[in-house]
């Protein structure tokens, strides 16, 4: 999508996309004429859009919230390929994981350490 699209499919101004982007909130792809945006940064655009408008996060709170989400989204990623990599172990060493892990869990019940 361009930068123009952009500003007509989430309603915001062009001063605003041009400091976010400044502000490395959000890395389009810049070429000679304009900025082009895939699906991530458009949803990143319009995550921002809401946090200021509709949650009322202030600018200075912003990059926080988005690196605490980078981080929350490269921990479901990493657990993904963990997961793949565990499905492709051999079932009695799943087994074991299963069950090791059932007892640390129940090892961190209510009862303080």
């Amino acid at each position: 999508m361009e930068f123009e699209e952009v500003l007509v499919e989430l309603n915001i101004g062009a001063s605003e996309l041009n400091a976010w982007i400044e502000q490395h909130w959000v890395l389009p792809v810049q070429s000679q004429e304009s900025y082009y945006f895939d699906e991530a940064d458009v949803a990143r655009v319009r995550l921002i859009a809401e946090l200021r408008s509709d949650m009322g996060v202030n600018d200075d709170a912003i990059p926080v919230v988005l690196r605490l989400l980078d981080q929350i989204y490269s921990l479901r990623r990493a657990l993904s390929d963990l997961n793949d990599a565990i499905l492709d172990l051999p079932e009695d060493v799943q087994d074991q994981l299963r069950e090791r892990l059932g007892s640390q869990n129940e090892d961190d019940g209510d009862e303080p350490p």
